[in-house]
């Protein structure tokens, strides 16, 4: 069995002017979220083996208010930020062939991607999709979805949700 944990950035502040959408580091909100998030997988043991998190600021300072505990693979990819959907399943999968040992990957992404990528992997369960899902992934969001194939072999549709945490709910 494999699980992929699928996390939206936290809340940002807008761009000032001048500011490229790349470099729009978290609000107070965003951080304290991220905190809360951190605290919660504690709370339900869920912690990913590889973590893919995306080049941009917001990304980068979400994953580090979670504050995960090492050892973690830790990779940046640029693909994150300017890819599509079907980069970020690209990702899920070569993470599994280039970690065979690895049973669970986390991608640190941005919307619309994240929400398309988690209605696309959770097919199954009952229901087969979060109802969040219908009024967007939200801020500091994780899906937890689990599969019954290794990381390099997860297909659209064949995951079931098992996890749905959303604190800047409930900030």
């Amino acid at each position: 069995m494999s699980q992929v944990y699928l996390l939206r950035h936290a809340k940002a502040v807008w761009p000032s002017p001048g500011q490229k959408d790349f470099d729009r580091t978290l609000d107070s909100v965003g951080i304290q979220s991220a905190t809360v998030l951190g605290e919660e997988m504690k709370r339900f043991g869920l912690r990913p083996d590889i973590v893919l998190c995306s080049t941009a600021v917001r990304a980068r300072q979400t994953l580090e208010h979670i504050a995960l505990q090492p050892p973690l693979i830790l990779e940046d990819l640029e693909k994150l930020y300017s890819g599509s959907a079907d980069n970020y399943l690209t990702a899920i999968r070569m993470a599994g062939l280039e970690h065979e040992n690895a049973h669970s990957v986390m991608l640190v992404g941005h919307n619309p991607m994240m929400e398309d990528v988690a209605i696309a992997l959770a097919g199954r369960g009952d229901p087969p999709a979060h109802p969040t899902f219908a009024a967007g992934f939200p801020t500091a969001g994780l899906a937890v979805i689990d599969f019954a194939v290794p990381l390099a072999e997860i297909r659209h549709g064949t995951g079931t949700l098992s996890t749905f945490l959303s604190p800047s709910e409930h900030l």
